[in-house]
């Protein structure tokens, strides 16, 4: 009396399906179509909590502004900075205290008949932070590269930080001065 391999293996093919299923917990989990699954009853919304809105309390140290890290050398005790600005709000400066963030943006420049655009940016950069112009023809304007704030002076840089123009502040928005060893007048205003 033999067994018979093909009742064996109908015999145990569907044992070890069994097997397989009841490791998964429940036929309903498998997603057999015979058993409908059980929803939760839906949830009701939460109402959201209160929002309280408070002032910020003053920051103290003008560098912590700029994200500088406190006890930093960069002229932050000659030039103290004010609220970053997008250039179409800026606001207006004057005769008054100067800071960095008040030149971010752009600005027309002009010297010697030549007007064209002067963009000021917080990227550190030999002679200072970025800058960059675009639509000159003058030499001396294509190479500025960086700008630097010294009290209530800026200076424009060139090639190597070397110094091209000191411009002061002579009304609101605007900075007059002269170019470095041309004595050629120079502006630049928004």
């Amino acid at each position: 009396m033999g067994l018979n391999y093909g009742a064996s293996v109908r015999f145990l093919v569907p044992m070890a399906l069994a097997s397989v299923l009841a490791g998964c917990g429940s036929f309903g989990a498998i997603g057999l179509p015979w058993q409908r699954a059980q929803s939760p009853a839906p949830l009701s919304p939460a109402a959201p909590p209160p929002v309280e809105s408070s002032g910020l309390p003053p920051v103290s140290d003008g560098q912590q502004q700029a994200g500088m890290a406190p006890g930093s050398t960069d002229n932050a005790d000659t030039a103290p900075l004010a609220q970053p600005q997008v250039a179409g709000n800026a606001p207006a400066i004057g005769a008054g205290q100067i800071g960095r963030t008040d030149l971010l943006g752009g600005w027309t420049i002009t010297s010697g008949g030549d007007s064209c655009q002067l963009f000021m940016t917080l990227t550190g950069w030999t002679g200072g932070y970025r800058a960059s112009t675009r639509g000159c023809s003058s030499d001396v304007l294509k190479a500025i590269s960086a700008w630097n704030l010294q009290g209530k002076q800026v200076i424009l840089a060139g090639q190597g930080g070397k110094p091209v123009a000191h411009l002061a502040s002579s009304g609101t928005n605007r900075f007059d001065g002269q170019l470095d060893g041309q004595g050629t007048a120079v502006t630049f205003y928004r």
